[in-house]
């Protein structure tokens, strides 16, 4: 089979559950927006933002670990080795946020009760374990098992959020139960849910989990810290350049800048409107779910960095695609998604957030050429610059422009983090990758998008069907410009 044609194939078997559940996920903002005020919503954003730097301490880098070290030698003992690593530091790190869950709330300055805390304690032990046994699917390509297990953990968590804010809520309207009706409602139940939602997990992978041994070999383990290590500290880099301006906005944001609202319902707004960034970074998601074990796999070949750079084209393509879909289409979505009109005031920052993903996702491409050269310790580096970006920008433009300023931050910081990735590239990894039509193909495509918010219609019902029509039309002209390429059986 055309390799283009195989990682699309497994993109979409391991990214389906992923673009399912995103989607699926995002039926809960209407839901969400509708039972919880815009600083609740806020604070449950804030706290993911915590939970997703946990969720890479937790891990530790070991599934690219494991993807790297099963790939030179095909033994099994790097599943037991990656599987107790995960296991020991995620039972040290859960056992101590259970216990002091009161000294870090008042740490924090999170306003939720010490046991939601414990709950998280929970949720991050439960994400970690099953990491490994995820990757050991991912790397015998049972994409099948894969997605049912993704898949039953998202609709569980939609189901029992659909009963605690809407079913239970409407049975006590009726008098059959005793629950809270009116709003607000109690945010805890969010994560009370994420929480049985992921004991599902457990359970579908109970024999992975059960066929994993405890190993400690040190001469084994060193070599995989030492490669791991590095993308640890990738990835705590990388989520500060995603997340660290939730945890940071609400001190930085002077008192009064917003007259019609305070900094954490500012964050809640600002949050509604990065939701809609979640289109962008399904195509990442599903990009790395399949790439990072095709890529390892293809290294060695002598056509790689051709086969590399036209990946890089086409991912670059299906998200320019994505891009205008949603910027053109923000409000309608903003009006069918978000319940209250509070939450559609910063959707003018969609096509600012949506392009950040999309530089985002070209880094994450890219980024391939240190990992198969073992040079990983430039993800650090380039990550650092990439969180420092992050956070003077946001120092310097949220006391300024507001939540605008933080979506500028974001932008920025992947630009930077991608042009690094790609010049130092350059030296070790040589791909050749078309930068100028890809280049080109963005500069068309946002000048299209700022043409529309240009002159966009006033009328409502006008402006939804100019952004619909303008958005089918260029999906049009890809597919119709690209089709012979995609198609074709030849690299």
């Amino acid at each position: 089979m055309n390799p283009l044609k195989k990682l699309a194939s497994e993109a979409g078997l391991y990214g389906l559950p992923s673009i399912l559940g995103r989607l699926l996920n995002y039926l809960l903002v209407p839901l969400h927006t509708a039972v919880f005020f815009a600083d609740q919503f806020g604070e449950i954003n804030k706290i993911y933002a915590y939970v997703a730097f946990l969720n890479i301490t937790y891990t530790f880098g070991m599934e690219t670990a494991y993807f790297r070290f099963t790939a030179r030698d095909k033994s099994a003992s790097y599943y037991n080795i990656t599987f107790t690593a995960v296991l020991l530091i995620s039972s040290v790190f859960s056992i101590f946020i259970f216990f002091f869950a009161s000294e870090i709330v008042e740490l924090s300055a999170i306003d939720v009760k010490p046991y939601i805390v414990q709950y998280l304690a929970a949720i991050l032990f439960i994400d970690a374990i099953v990491a490994i046994p995820l990757a050991k699917l991912r790397l015998a390509s049972k994409a099948k098992k894969f997605a049912m297990t993704r898949m039953s953990s998202i609709v569980l968590n939609i189901l029992l959020n659909c009963i605690f804010f809407w079913l239970l809520p409407l049975l006590a309207r009726h008098g059959i139960v005793d629950w809270a009706t009116g709003k607000p409602m109690n945010i805890s139940f969010v994560f009370l849910a994420n929480l049985i939602a992921n004991f599902s997990m457990v359970l579908i992978l109970y024999k992975e989990l059960l066929q994993a041994k405890l190993m400690w070999n040190w001469e084994k383990l060193k070599p995989i810290l030492l490669y791991a290590s590095p993308i640890f500290l990738m990835g705590i880099a990388g989520i500060a350049v995603e997340q660290l301006d939730k945890i940071i906005f609400e001190g930085l944001l002077p008192q009064g800048f917003y007259s019609d609202k305070t900094a954490k319902e500012a964050l809640g707004i600002y949050s509604a409107a990065f939701k809609l960034s979640v289109f962008m970074a399904l195509a990442i998601q599903a990009f790395r779910y399949a790439g990072e074990p095709f890529f390892f796999s293809r290294a060695e070949d002598k056509d790689a960095p051709e086969l590399f750079a036209k990946i890089l084209y086409y991912f670059v393509s299906l998200s320019l695609i994505i891009w205008v879909g949603v910027s053109l289409n923000a409000e309608l979505i903003g009006e069918i998604f978000l319940s209250s009109p509070e939450f559609r005031q910063a959707l003018f920052l969609v096509p600012i957030l949506l392009l950040g993903k999309l530089f985002f996702g070209m880094y994450v491409n890219m980024s391939i050429w240190f990992k198969i050269t073992d040079k990983t310790y430039y993800g650090i580096y380039i990550s650092l610059v990439g969180a420092a970006v992050t956070i003077v920008g946001n120092i310097l433009l949220v006391p300024v422009l507001g939540y605008t300023g933080s979506a500028l931050a974001a932008l920025m910081s992947y630009v930077v983090m991608l042009l690094y990735c790609y010049f130092s590239g350059k030296k070790y990894y040589n791909i050749p990758y078309p930068m100028l039509k890809i280049i080109r193909n963005i500069l068309l495509t946002g000048a299209l998008i700022v043409a529309y918010y240009w002159f966009k219609p006033e009328n409502d019902w006008l402006k939804y069907i100019t952004g619909a029509f303008l958005s089918l039309i260029y999906i049009g002209i890809v597919v119709f410009y690209e089709r012979r390429r995609i198609f074709s059986d030849k690299l």
